[in-house]
């Protein structure tokens, strides 16, 4: 009966630490800055961002902000060139790198108002990363952006399907190692 009892206590011990090393995915981190090459008459406030995901989702409203001009104006067929430029997390692309640029084109036409909006060709992106964290990936989206006369407006978007999965600890692979190791002698009566 003790063998029995040590044996499932060693089976237990090494069903813990393997789930250890399967956990669920977490949550990340994302953050970085913006810039914008705007036609004139629109101008272009940079923002910087910096937020977790929870359950894999998280908004930003602070990506920087377009400003009309109050001067009656004809847009269509201009564009906006937002850059993105993220700082966290490392490893983008599984690169060593610690930042990333991604460029979202935005076709500004002009409405009936003499407002514009902005429609990004490109709102979503998709990433993946690698670092000494473990792996992972997110979709990053840039909402549309309508501007009145003289007004500003905050460039928002988020980010979805946020994970990462954690690299596993070298430690519990040894504790496992260890422990398997003594199972033959757990049988032995010492003398």
């Amino acid at each position: 009966m003790k063998r029995t009892f040590l044996s499932s206590m060693v089976m237990l011990a090494a069903i813990l630490v393997l789930g250890v090393g399967r956990a669920k995915a977490d949550e990340i981190t994302v953050g970085g800055t913006t810039a914008s090459n705007v036609p004139t008459g629109i101008t272009f406030t940079a923002g910087s961002f910096n937020g977790t995901t929870s359950l894999g989702y998280a908004g930003f409203s602070n990506l920087g902000s377009y400003t009309l001009s109050t001067s009656a104006g004809n847009y269509t067929n201009s564009v906006v060139d937002l850059t993105v430029t993220f700082t966290v997390p490392t490893g983008i692309n599984g690169g060593a790198s610690s930042i990333f640029v991604a460029n979202l084109f935005g076709n500004v036409n002009t409405n009936a108002q003499g407002g514009v909006t902005i429609v990004f060709s490109n709102p979503t992106q998709n990433f993946s990363f690698s670092n000494a964290s473990g792996t992972g990936s997110f979709s990053f989206t840039v909402n549309p952006v309508s501007l009145n006369p003289g007004g500003t407006t905050a460039v928002s978007g988020f980010v979805s399907g946020g994970s990462i999965i954690p690299a596993a600890e070298p430690s519990g692979a040894l504790l496992l190692g260890a422990g398997l190791l003594l199972v033959p002698f757990l049988g032995r009566k010492l003398v």
